[in-house]
């Protein structure tokens, strides 16, 4: 299987590529980035972009998208949404268009199209769209706070994985969801979607995401 992936140098994308460039069922890894990841291996190839537009045709049989900014980095809304909608839904449609039909992308914890979250909205509005392209694998993971070691400082990000590292042990299993997840976690789940190939739409809230990170198809 070859398999394409946006955002390989974020966090959880970077876990994710790891992971894919170590699995036995991909035979080629595709990184699609507006920069390089400066990692070297026999399976890879990596594709820049310019102008949030790919510079050569992908042709892969599954692509995960990892494209994730914050409003702080991204600088204004339409900056954020270039990143978190445009750019996925441009990059799910172009990689349809050269046969790509199975996609694994990250959501959110409460994703909405209506939200009055624009974070939320935007998700909602990526989810929605995603599913009218009609893939024939559509694997959508709503993570809850993520952890891990991120480049960049998001205060609020941590003070909420900090709140929630104490109190996770004792919340019951009807709150299992808003627990805090591991990107590696996220990254193992993504591939494991990929290989799978659940046929339709489906919705993984963030204790399935564990649960199917922890399916073995190396």
């Amino acid at each position: 299987m070859i398999a394409a992936i946006a955002g390989a140098t974020g966090l959880t994308g970077s876990f994710c590529l790891q992971e894919l460039l170590n699995n036995n069922n991909i035979s080629e890894v595709i990184a699609i980035g507006r920069n390089s990841t400066d990692f070297s291996h026999p399976k890879l190839k990596e594709v820049l972009l310019k102008d949030l537009r790919l510079t050569e045709a992908v042709k892969a049989d599954a692509f995960i998208c990892c494209l994730g900014t914050t409003m702080k980095k991204a600088g204004s809304k339409a900056a954020f949404r270039a990143v978190d909608l445009d750019l996925p839904l441009y990059l799910a449609g172009a990689l349809k268009n050269y046969g790509c039909n199975t996609v694994a992308v990250i959501s959110s914890m409460g994703a909405k199209a209506s939200s009055s979250i624009f974070y939320s909205s935007i998700k909602g509005q990526m989810e929605d769209a995603l599913k009218a392209m009609d893939f024939e694998c559509l694997a959508i993971l709503r993570p809850s706070i993520i952890s891990g070691p991120r480049k960049e400082k998001r205060f609020g990000e941590k003070a909420g994985l900090a709140i929630m590292k104490f109190v996770n042990p004792v919340l019951p299993p009807s709150l299992n969801n808003i627990k805090y997840i591991n990107a590696s976690d996220i990254a193992k789940a993504l591939v494991n979607a990929i290989i799978e190939k659940k046929t339709g739409n489906t919705l993984y809230l963030s204790h399935e995401v564990k649960l199917l990170a922890k399916k073995n198809y190396s």
